[in-house]
């Protein structure tokens, strides 16, 4: 099984591998892609856990007893029709080239593909009123499309917080990307919306309306 992934010590990819460990999957290959470095955000209200534990991906891989290879976004092909694969899974990536769709790439996306799309998937839904929710799906061209896997909605409580919302958002985003392996997708395509758009980073403006709304959420509970 292949995970695609940063170099540079990445959350998800760890707790992705961890969890992948501990539910006997041992042969794992690291596909790891150049990491570059962005403008840092500082949101007003942090919703994905971020604390990876800072060492090498060679490090990382050699202590889980992993073989990893760097590519290029421009040889990915290249790497995946000579390595047969069963399973490919995405920890970490940006936009991947349209050549390897057909590698059949799993992703979960932090949102209710397609009407949650893009960044700050969690927020987006909680400020437009929409589920809150992971899908799982083979990608496509398009950014939070392709074939679906599986949706879940995240179950609320009026005792949630924000954070606690976000913590359990996260670990079923980790769930179900695991899960997704042994899932038979039914082969709906998933198609953009019109009115839904690929969101971008919020902001502090947006985010004091959110954090509004998601307490009228919790208090109607």
């Amino acid at each position: 099984m292949a995970i695609i992934t940063y170099d540079h010590p990445h959350q998800k990819t760890q707790d992705l591998v961890c969890r992948l460990k501990l539910n006997g999957y041992d042969d794992l290959t690291l596909i790891v892609l150049p990491w570059e470095q962005r403008k840092r955000s500082t949101p007003l209200y942090l919703h994905r856990p971020d604390n990876p534990v800072s060492i090498t991906t060679a490090e990382f891989c050699e202590r889980f007893r992993m073989t990893h290879f760097f590519c290029g976004y421009d040889t990915l092909d290249k790497h995946f029709s000579n390595n047969k694969y069963d399973n490919i899974l995405i920890g970490g990536a940006g936009i991947l080239p349209k050549e390897v769709i057909k590698y059949n790439i799993i992703n979960s996306h932090p949102g209710y593909v397609p009407n949650v799309r893009g960044l700050d998937a969690l927020k987006w839904a909680i400020l437009k009123g929409l589920p809150i929710a992971v899908t799982t799906h083979f990608i496509r061209e398009e950014p939070d499309l392709g074939i679906l896997i599986d949706r879940e909605i995240v179950p609320l409580s009026f005792t949630d917080t924000f954070h606690s919302v976000a913590r359990r958002h996260y670990e079923l985003e980790i769930d179900m990307l695991v899960e997704s392996i042994t899932k038979i997708p039914d082969g709906k395509e998933l198609h953009e919306k019109m009115g839904y758009p690929l969101n971008q980073r919020m902001s502090h403006r947006d985010e004091l309306v959110m954090m509004k709304r998601f307490q009228r959420l919790i208090d109607g509970l």
